[in-house]
């Protein structure tokens, strides 16, 4: 079944995201988020999550929007050399679908600033944006968040 596709479907705001669940190692709340001044903007700080240091990475912040007022969750993937936890409002769903239900990004939406969007998801009436996870942190983050890794996870 290789034509399927299966996003952690989540939500800030008001829209609908997707991450794809081969990337997913876990889905946390109520986790201590440890600030790191002069961090990258999007980085929000980092957990300590059984033994591992993970940094925090706001999606609000990545697009624009105010601190979310409740309660978030923290989906942790895995990218080539470390752990993420991706800060969200709320985990919708686990969604199971065929490549008819897949989209490329309309190209008149992509620019720098959204390359990240690779696809569009349509499920049970409703676009669903997926975030290609390897895309997502700038260079800049990427290299802010290594360094956040490496100086807490001696002490």
């Amino acid at each position: 079944m290789a034509d399927t596709f299966k996003p952690i479907v989540f939500r800030i705001g008001n829209e609908l995201y997707g991450i794809d669940i081969q990337y997913v190692n876990a889905i946390e709340k109520d986790q201590t988020v440890v600030r790191v001044p002069n961090a990258s903007n999007n980085i929000r700080g980092i957990i300590n999550l059984r033994g591992d240091i993970i940094p925090v990475y706001s999606l609000r912040e990545k697009f624009n929007l105010p601190p979310s007022p409740n309660q978030t969750k923290l989906i942790i993937t895995n990218l080539p050399d470390m752990k993420l936890a991706v800060e969200v409002d709320e985990v919708e769903e686990i969604d199971d679908l065929s490549a008819d239900d897949i989209r490329e990004f309309p190209s008149i939406a992509a620019n720098a600033d959204t390359r990240y969007f690779t696809k569009v998801a349509n499920t049970k009436g409703r676009l669903v944006l997926i975030i290609d996870i390897h895309n997502l942190l700038t260079v800049e983050e990427t290299e802010d968040a290594k360094q956040l890794m490496e100086e807490n996870q001696d002490g």
